[in-house]
């Protein structure tokens, strides 16, 4: 995956998307649930911000460890940048209503081998955002965060994050979700962040974990066991389906195993559904609809929704919900 060039004099600092991974982010992997960011609300708690308080997002940076033959620019400082933004598959810095950038600062130096948390205190607005053409990252509820952390004399790119690919930059999209009813959905914002003259038709998909990994389960249930009625995260198939939906755009070679009753598509043995959407540079809205019949009160079902361009990830969110 490619790296920040402007972030290219540094190979020391990094951020981790799966714990233990040193800062080498795999592509294959729920590398959108990065633990080096949360973002609390007084209210809400975690994942959601509430308006016209003080919201706390953490961010864990860290230093390899000498001998490790990294370079780094011998900088006394490191710059450490928060980002925002609603449910999204994909952000990028400057694009109109993709993402808010709501911390920087500059923050100590961790010794080898080691790390350092900084904390960025963050109020929401509490009036409604004045321009409603677009939708304001920096408004109350679920968010997404992007993290960056790099040395002071360095300069990120202004377009793009990076991720997953740079070890300087993490992101945590987690979405949760309380249905009283059968129906559950959610609206997540994306655009083709391909920088060509004829945009490719990129994939949407979503998968229902069953068979979620240790790493997949702690993060959910730390956010879901407190919530009222919660019993346990469900590991059987999900009879009724679900979908993405796309009305309005250009859609082709949709495959749809979310159904219990059709088999799931090798290499993926977990429901799915994905289609390819020709998407265009500007920010779409576009509507992840799950039905939760076959659900019983108390499971939580977990979902990730990811795009892809030619089996590269251009983005990833994970959706719990959970049926009361």
């Amino acid at each position: 995956m490619p790296n920040d060039p402007g972030l290219a004099g540094d190979s020391c600092i990094f951020m981790e998307a799966i714990p233990g991974d040193g800062g080498n982010q795999n592509p294959n992997d729920v590398w959108w649930l990065s633990p080096d960011i949360t973002l609390t609300g007084p209210v809400s708690g975690l994942e959601n911000a509430d308006a016209g308080q003080t919201n706390t997002i953490k961010i864990r940076y860290r230093r390899k460890a000498a001998g490790s033959g990294c370079v780094f620019p011998g900088d006394e400082s490191i710059n450490v940048e928060a980002w925002v933004a609603n449910p999204s598959l994909v952000m990028a810095p400057q694009h109109q209503g993709s993402a808010a950038r709501v911390g920087f600062i500059g923050s100590p130096l961790p010794p080898e081998g080691g790390n350092r948390v900084q904390q960025i205190d963050w109020t929401p607005p509490s009036a409604p955002h004045p321009t409603p053409l677009f939708d304001n990252p920096q408004k109350p509820g679920p968010k997404c965060l992007v993290a960056r952390c790099y040395p002071d004399s360095l300069t990120p790119s202004p377009n793009k994050f990076f991720v997953p690919g740079d070890q300087h930059v993490a992101q945590h999209n987690l979405c949760i979700l309380v249905a009283s009813s059968d129906k559950a959905q959610l609206e997540v914002n994306t655009f083709n962040p391909a920088n060509l003259a004829v945009l490719p038709p990129v994939k949407v998909r979503a998968v229902l974990d069953l068979t979620p990994s240790t790493f997949v389960k702690k993060m959910v249930l730390t956010r879901v066991q407190a919530l009222p009625g919660f019993q346990q995260i469900r590991t059987s198939g999900l009879p009724q389906g679900f979908t993405f939906d796309l009305t309005g755009l250009q859609v082709s070679q949709i495959v749809d195993t979310s159904h219990s009753s059709g088999p799931a598509a090798p290499p993926h043995p977990n429901p799915g559904y994905e289609a390819k959407v020709a998407l265009s540079e500007n920010l779409t809205k576009i509507k992840f609809r799950a039905n939760l019949k076959g659900a019983q009160p108390g499971e939580v079902c977990i979902f990730h929704l990811t795009q892809t361009l030619k089996d590269v990830a251009q983005g990833g969110l994970t959706l719990a919900v959970l049926k009361t």
